[in-house]
């Protein structure tokens, strides 16, 4: 049989609810470990911010990462906007528990999660763009604007993984990474899916362009997993944040 993929969006530091929602899906054992054997998780960015248990969420996806590759499955962490903005200093979602451990270490909060600790290593070699077949996942968005930038997804990884951690003003002045960070266009930030940017036939023609099937999103917060443009937009961010429920895709 065809191999299953698993994908979720925007935990945003509700382990709980993430434990719950991958133990009652299989994806994990009751003793949390990989139990999807030769399939693929991909989790479509945003652990960072808002909730209380940012870091175990991330040192249960890079234990998952290790013990899925181990079976013969995979695990895919790719990059969002939250995860860009606490790496350049971008702290307004920033759960004051986390601001208080920085002081009481003596570090800023990025510093924890810098290029000298295990997951901001992790984080630095992490995708923004992942394709799966004919299935591209990302955080926010390919715009027609951003379509240069997902035709070269390796350069275009490459240059996010480069550019983390360069302070925000800098990015956005440099026009080599300022359409890797643009808010309204670039693939970590975009909506026009789902805000009437773009319509059905929009849609089809950076499909067309990238030799895409569909296109699988987060960022922006669904009450549920949900498919949008005939199936060609499927969103994936639903509403983990607020701790109550989620789904999988």
């Amino acid at each position: 049989p065809a191999q299953r993929i698993v994908a979720l969006s925007a935990i945003h530091g509700q382990y709980g609810l993430l434990v719950r929602l991958l133990r009652a899906n299989g994806v994990i054992d009751r003793e949390d470990r990989w139990a999807l054997g030769a399939d693929t998780l991909v989790v479509a960015g945003d652990v960072f911010d808002r909730g209380p248990q940012v870091t175990d969420a991330f040192w249960l996806l890079y234990g998952l990462q290790q013990q899925a590759a181990a079976a013969g499955g995979a695990v895919h962490f790719v990059l969002g906007n939250h995860e860009t903005m606490v790496l350049y200093d971008d702290l307004r979602y920033v759960n004051p528990k986390y601001l208080r451990s920085a002081q009481l270490l003596g570090r800023s909060y990025p510093r924890l999660y810098g290029a000298d600790s295990v997951i901001g290593q992790w984080l630095r070699t992490r995708p923004v763009l992942l394709q799966i077949g004919d299935t591209l996942f990302l955080h926010g968005g390919i715009s027609p604007e951003a379509l240069p930038l997902a035709l070269a997804p390796a350069q275009t990884n490459a240059a996010y993984q480069a550019s983390l951690g360069t302070p925000r003003a800098q990015v956005k002045a440099d026009p080599a990474t300022a359409p890797l960070y643009d808010g309204k266009t670039s693939p970590i930030w975009y909506r026009g899916y789902f805000n009437g940017q773009l319509d059905a036939a929009g849609v089809q023609q950076v499909l067309d362009t990238l030799e895409l099937k569909r296109i699988v999103v987060g960022h922006t917060s669904m009450p549920h997993v949900s498919s949008f443009h005939d199936g060609r937009v499927i969103a994936i961010d639903s509403s983990i944040k607020n701790g109550e429920n989620g789904e999988l895709l």
